[in-house]
């Protein structure tokens, strides 16, 4: 019947702007903290990213003067830690798995996710967005959340361990969801079609 049908209308597409939602609160702080936060790196880690190939030290330059006071990195803790940009984690990940220029793609990898939290959050763009993320989710689950949890059970993870591996389980899953279903309604993608589509209305039948 109709109700029946459009029930399941609203069910498919509240699923869907929660699986929206979830990725926006995922990937939007992440990519914001990997462009703004920073992070303390030991002194090994400092020479691996300075042995770097870095075409983007004029860029990286550029982004420091402009980012506000209160987020420039505060003076080291101690002689044998030093703080940098946070995505410079990501560029030795990067480097970890044989990826080529790591520091260049890492600065893609913030970008993507910080503009891809809030095309997520709007619904626009899915299909462009949401593979770029599941790839960036697996990542992130095979390099920053399997090596700190390998060797253990889960009921053994601790708490933050747990939710690291709960957000990018649930980052790599849902863009594939997002992407087979379409992103529901509200969407930007959604009202550019017209309300057609996965996830839209249907029109009403001609009397």
């Amino acid at each position: 019947s109709s109700d029946v049908c459009s029930s399941d209308l609203v069910t498919q597409n509240l699923a869907q702007l929660f699986a929206r939602l979830i990725l926006c609160v995922v990937f939007l702080p992440a990519g914001a903290n990997a462009l703004f936060g920073v992070e303390r790196f030991t002194p090994e880690e400092v020479e691996r990213l300075q042995k770097m190939d870095t075409p983007t030290e004029a860029f990286e330059k550029v982004v420091e003067r402009a980012k506000p006071a209160s987020l420039h990195a505060p003076a080291p803790i101690a002689d044998d830690v030093t703080t940098l940009r946070a995505l410079n984690r990501t560029a030795l990940r990067l480097r970890d798995a044989r990826v080529p220029q790591p520091m260049l793609v890492a600065w893609a990898v913030a970008i993507a996710m910080l503009l891809g939290g809030l095309a997520s959050l709007a619904g626009f763009l899915t299909k462009v967005f949401m593979p770029l993320l599941a790839l960036i989710g697996a990542f992130m689950l095979w390099r920053a959340v399997w090596p700190a949890v390998a060797g253990s059970m889960p009921w053994m993870w601790r708490a933050d361990q747990s939710q690291m591996a709960a957000a990018w389980l649930a980052a790599t899953l849902l863009p594939v969801q997002v992407l087979l279903n379409g992103p529901g309604s509200p969407s930007v993608d959604r009202m550019l079609k017209g309300g057609k589509g996965k996830g839209g209305a249907k029109p009403a039948p001609a009397a």
